[in-house]
């Protein structure tokens, strides 16, 4: 392989490499690992490391500019990050069209490439600009109805202090958004909007979209590179005539010859590997009955549990869903139909003082494991799944 074509692609990879910790290291199942720690890393040390170096020369003036910077870029609503996908796309698809496009071998692939080319304008879009489920004095009480309580992570009598209303179950106030959220799972800056229980869909749409276009042009350009290895080999020589390391150093060297197929061909590689993960993790999500918000919650308890501060109770005079309005007649599934329930109530206690406040009609023990909560949201893929395509109306 090229030294220098070497080093171009060891630095797109450590680049990559950084930006998925840095993204991704926070996630609940990443929190222990190398990467959770090189996140802790990029986000808590080194800026402690520049904070102190700064108050020394600058009185902190660089520091102060920084974080109002970042504040900025993390707390408000702005399309940098859309746009910065956006110029990725239209680049890359600039630079198919320079390289790509006059390969192409068949109408099949010049009809599919401009379909397979639109869908992630479409679907990111739809993500963007549809109601991720914004939650109004007007619906509020339709809202209520949507999810029962838990009575884990989410309890009745809370009260969101913007919005001044009671939290729904599994809601979230955005601070960015400056709403409260249906079934929150997380802001997204790549769609500049929350995603919630009335456009998750769409921004499974926008993952999908993104993936596909990424395999496709990887795919196409892949092939395309391929033939011009074959057609660089002396003559009767073929591919499968050259050892692994002549084919990679064949490759590599034809992904310099021309650039526009190198670079889109490298490009969809290392953005897919990132794609794929936080796609697949979304999928886990679908599979678990939860939420990026609620697994966040999740392990909190489960650190609680080794730290044993956790106490449950069984209460079977207690309603399970929430308790506040009468049935409905039968239709979507919502609080008043939802096929999983629980009687158990679960607190955490720091301080032995506060158990006093627990109720004393109830017989409190202590949780040894995560396997004594249960996950009321878990009512398997397909009905999830359902619940995403067709979200209940409110």
């Amino acid at each position: 392989m090229d030294p220098g074509f070497r080093e171009i692609l060891i630095a797109i990879l450590s680049l990559s490499f950084v930006v998925f910790v840095a993204l991704f290291g926070h996630v609940p199942a990443l929190r222990k690992t190398p990467i959770g720690w090189g996140h802790a890393f990029i986000w808590k040390t080194f800026p402690g490391w520049f904070t102190k170096m700064d108050i020394k020369l600058t009185g902190g003036l660089l520091v102060r500019s920084v974080k109002n910077l970042f504040n900025y870029l993390m707390y408000e609503k702005h399309p940098l990050i859309q746009l910065f996908y956006l110029a990725m796309v239209t680049g890359g698809l600039y630079l198919f069209y320079l390289g790509a496009w006059p390969r192409l071998w068949s109408t099949f692939h010049r009809i599919m490439v401009p379909i397979v080319c639109s869908t992630p304008y479409i679907t990111l879009y739809l993500a963007s600009y549809t109601d991720p489920g914004y939650i109004t004095n007007e619906n509020h009480q339709r809202a209520m109805k949507l999810y029962p309580y838990d009575w884990v992570n989410f309890k009745p009598g809370y009260n969101c202090s913007t919005c001044r209303f009671e939290k729904p179950a599994r809601s979230k106030h955005c601070p960015i958004c400056k709403h409260c959220i249906a079934k929150a799972d997380h802001h997204c800056v790549w769609i500049n909007n929350c995603v919630g229980h009335k456009n998750i869909k769409w921004f499974f749409a926008f993952l999908m979209s993104t993936n596909i276009i990424l395999v496709y042009g990887f795919y196409l350009t892949f092939y395309m590179i391929k033939q011009i290895v074959a057609d660089t080999l002396p003559k009767g020589t073929t591919i499968p005539d050259l050892s692994w390391g002549e084919y990679v150093n064949e490759f590599f060297l034809c992904l310099v010859l021309d650039v526009s197929l190198g670079i889109v061909c490298l490009l969809c590689l290392m953005t897919g590997l990132m794609s794929f993960g936080f796609t697949g993790y979304h999928f886990y999500l679908l599979w678990a009955g939860t939420t990026t918000n609620e697994t966040f919650k999740w392990t909190d308890w489960k650190d609680d549990i080794s730290a044993g501060e956790v106490w449950m109770a069984q209460d079977p005079t207690r309603n399970p869903f929430t308790g506040r309005w009468s049935s409905q007649t039968p239709g979507p599934l919502n609080a008043f139909n939802w096929p999983v329930q629980s009687d158990k109530i679960v607190y955490r206690i720091i301080n032995p003082e506060e158990m006093e406040y627990l109720d004393k009609q109830l017989i409190w023990t202590k949780v040894d494991s995560m396997d004594d909560l249960v996950n009321v949201y878990d009512i398997g893929f397909k009905k999830t799944l359902e619940g995403v395509i067709w979200p209940t109306e409110f």
